[in-house]
């Protein structure tokens, strides 16, 4: 059962962190990209409202605040210990490669609207700073098979992942 549950720890794993590495790259293919000028010859009529410009910053914000708070949801230590109670240690490592490929989206979603800003202003700096956060998201969303296999060894414990050990502040040692 443990050989099975490591062996489905590593596949998942692997296949989160080359979708997340596959999105960094793709990330500085389009940095890249606006460096080197590449963009429509003609622009789509949306795309030249000046409001627009301001809104996508707006957007890209939302978008980086969103990750990192869908992060901290999905990986509560709570949640965590709940689903590895209820469903067993597949479904805590679904729920870890799921989450790390919806907040590599988020990330993929940042580098899409960085382009699209680029598209719209012709100043590849625009690209580069969406770019920046995207890759930022992206390497807070990586997943580190350490952490990963911690939270499953913590859940086959019978502290599981909501204490460390040591007591509360205020109650006796």
């Amino acid at each position: 059962m443990a050989e099975k549950t490591s062996d489905e720890l590593t596949r998942r794993h692997r296949a989160a962190a080359r979708m997340v590495s596959a999105l960094i790259t793709f990330t500085l293919v389009l940095v890249a990209l606006a460096y080197a000028g590449v963009r429509p010859r003609t622009l789509p009529a949306g795309l030249l409202n000046p409001t627009l410009y301001g809104a996508l910053w707006i957007a890209i914000a939302g978008l980086g605040l969103g990750a990192i708070a869908l992060r901290r949801m999905r990986f509560g230590a709570l949640r965590l210990q709940t689903i590895a109670e209820a469903k067993g240690a597949s479904a805590l490592l679904a729920t870890l490669h799921k989450t790390t490929v919806l907040v590599a989206l988020f990330g993929l979603a940042i580098a899409l609207v960085g382009y699209l800003l680029f598209m719209r202003s012709g100043d590849p700096w625009d690209m580069l700073k969406a770019g920046i956060i995207a890759v930022a998201i992206l390497l807070y969303t990586y997943p580190r098979r350490s952490a990963w296999l911690k939270v499953w060894q913590a859940t086959q414990t019978n502290e599981g992942l909501t204490t460390d050990g040591t007591p509360a502040k205020g109650t006796p040692a």
